[in-house]
Order: structure tokens, then C-alpha cells, then sequence
């Protein structure tokens, strides 16, 4: 009896020893997810920026989400129309030709078939033909990144020759344990900021 209580603090020790490494351990593999989380956006950004540079059309299909990209494209592209301003004479008719038109245009359009050519035409547009193609690396210096939840991540990219535009704006989602490319917000021309005189009218 005397020897198994004496031997007591010992075993107490050895148990705290062993308590206290399975915290490290879990601290520490805490840590390394959410390590590995915050930086998966980005590797999918820059694998995004690598099959761009590469034209593999078949690796960045595979980060897209086409459903919601269709409708993303959809989306921007009848807010461009102006469909409330259609002329009163038929106006429902109007829109809603314009809006299957847009549809079907897209429908037909954003494809994994088409992707290849979907790059070839948004890059030429994107940047004016006089000024060189600048590299991933330089785009990425620029961009403004967040977090909006935790499944979803946006991106700002401001885009040579379109300093007075709004910046490319790419979302991403988490869907199936992978980032996916959900939306794609193309340059527009920005909303003129109007600015009130404080001098006297009569001045």
C-alpha cells in the first residue's frame, strides 16, 4: 500500500505530461486548418491565374461553377440593358423579348466548349491592345481580397485602361470541399460622383 501511494504523484504527473501534449497536438493541428483554410483561396486564385497563362481550358472549367456563373452573367448583362427604360408601347413584350434573347445568348455561350474562346475575347477587351499583358503575379498586388462568410471569398482586381471603371470582381464559394468560381462581375463605367458647391450662389 505504501508503495502504490507513494507512487501517486508520479502517476498524476505522467497523466498531466500526456494531457498536456494532446493539447499541443490539437492546438497545433488547429492551427495548420486554419492555416491551410486561409491560404486555399488563393492557391485556387493562382491556379485560376496559371490556367489562364497556360489556356488549360480543362483545369480552370473544373473551378467554375457554371450554373452560377451563367446566371452572374445573366444577371449583369440585363442590368446593362436598362429593361425599365424600354419604350411604354409594349413593354412587357419588350422586356421579356430581351430577356429570353439574353438567356438563350448566354445559355448558348458560357460553356466548357466555348470557355477557350470566352477568355480569348474577355482578356482583349479587358486590356487595351497598347499596353502589355501584365502577368498574374502584378494583378494579384493590386487586388483587394476578403473573406464575406466563411464559405465565400471576393476579389478586386483593378484592370489596366480601366482606371475610371469599376475593378473585375470575381466570387468564390466553397461547394463540395473546393473553391468555385460562383460569379464574375465584368469593368462598367462608374456612377459620376456628384459634388455640392459650399460657396454662396450669388458669389
Amino acid at each position: 500500500m505504501t508503495a502504490l501511494t507513494s507512487a501517486g504523484p508520479f502517476v498524476r504527473r505522467a497523466s498531466l505530461t500526456k494531457l498536456q501534449a494532446a493539447r499541443r497536438v490539437c492546438i497545433g493541428a488547429s492551427a495548420a486548418a486554419l492555416g491551410l483554410y486561409l491560404a486555399s483561396p488563393f492557391v485556387t486564385l493562382w491556379s485560376i491565374g496559371s490556367a489562364i497563362q497556360t489556356h488549360d481550358m480543362t483545369a480552370l472549367g473544373q473551378v467554375i461553377n457554371w450554373s452560377e456563373l451563367d446566371a452572374s452573367i445573366k444577371h449583369q448583362t440585363l442590368s446593362g440593358l436598362h429593361l425599365e427604360q424600354v419604350s411604354d408601347d409594349l413593354p412587357d413584350f419588350g422586356s421579356s423579348f430581351a430577356t429570353t434573347a439574353v438567356s438563350n445568348a448566354v445559355d448558348f455561350t458560357v460553356t466548357q466548349a466555348n470557355l477557350g474562346t470566352l477568355v480569348d475575347q474577355a482578356v482583349p477587351a479587358a486590356i487595351p491592345a497598347n499596353q502589355p499583358a501584365p502577368s498574374f503575379a502584378s494583378l494579384v498586388e493590386k487586388a483587394s481580397v476578403r473573406f464575406t462568410r466563411i464559405d465565400q471569398f471576393e476579389v478586386d482586381v483593378p484592370l489596366p485602361g480601366h482606371e475610371h471603371d469599376t475593378p473585375l470582381k470575381i466570387e468564390m464559394r466553397i461547394q463540395n470541399w473546393r473553391w468555385k468560381v460562383t460569379k464574375v462581375e465584368f469593368p462598367t463605367a462608374r456612377a459620376p460622383i456628384m459634388q455640392a458647391s459650399v460657396a454662396p450662389s450669388n458669389a
